[in-house]
């Protein structure tokens, strides 16, 4: 053996960087499982391991390192846990950005009726109605046109300075609430123009059938209620980037403000 590789002090930095890159993967990998698309089951576990891996490579020359690092196997993996807890957080504000999107599109779907018609999401593997599904697919893909995905990477080194690693997760736990209150108010406002009008259609033939016993109102309404959501619809999705990028552009900062 070289007298470099015999020498212990070699083998402490050595080992120090290892259990470094960890942490900071470990972090990245809570990240990126719960970023849209990134996280998603239909994205190949090759590709989200590698990703991981790699940036996690880039970011470790940028992150301050603790004192004191543990090496052994149980404060590590506790460690570990915490800091997969930290990089949780920072992907969950974004997937509720979308939950909240996906809320706005299930009270559409009831009130047109889409609601009776529903099928498997591969992106989630779960039971979704047909708007819902349309605009969670339409804002992923505005999180990648308004390069959200690099200023998350960018609020995860942030975050080893506002939560340090090994620290544990400095999580403010009613800032979480608050935040998902305001999300489901946000997806009932992006509903509202669709759940305004159909009322207001169903004011409508409610009135008519006091006056025209005679009409089928039950067969009368679908088509009607159905072709004026889609109108509504159409014209809401050309508001749907102003009014999701702004919301995106604050994520990163709401999601440090949440690690204190």
């Amino acid at each position: 053996m070289t007298p470099t590789l015999s020498n212990a002090a070699v083998w402490a930095f050595t080992a120090d960087k290892v259990v470094l890159w960890l942490l900071v993967m470990t972090r990245l990998t809570g990240l990126l499982s719960a970023m849209p698309l990134l996280g998603a089951t239909k994205l190949p576990l090759q590709v989200r391991v590698a990703l991981a891996v790699l940036v996690s490579l880039v970011l470790v020359p940028v992150v301050p390192a603790p004192a004191v690092l543990s090496t052994g196997i149980p404060a590590l993996l506790s460690q570990m846990a915490s800091e997969l807890a930290v990089g949780l957080v920072l992907g969950t504000v974004v997937a509720w950005i979308i939950e909240a999107v996906a809320f706005a599109g299930g009270l559409m779907d009831m009130q047109m009726g889409f609601s009776f018609v529903q099928f498997l999401d591969p992106s989630t593997a779960q039971n979704t109605s047909v708007s819902a599904s349309f605009m969670v697919q339409a804002a992923s893909v505005l999180v990648f046109v308004t390069g959200l995905h690099r200023v998350m990477i960018l609020a995860l080194v942030d975050s080893f300075r506002v939560a340090p690693l090994g620290q544990g997760v400095p999580l403010q736990v009613m800032g979480l609430v608050i935040l998902l209150g305001q999300l489901l108010v946000k997806g009932f406002q992006l509903a509202f123009p669709v759940l305004a009008v159909l009322f207001l259609m169903d004011l409508l033939l409610a009135i008519s059938g006091q006056f025209m016993p005679q009409l089928q109102l039950l067969q009368l309404s679908f088509p009607l209620k159905i072709a004026m959501g889609l109108v509504i619809l159409g014209l809401m999705l050309r508001q749907l980037g102003p009014w999701l990028i702004p919301l995106f552009e604050r994520a990163p900062r709401i999601a440090l403000r949440l690690l204190g």
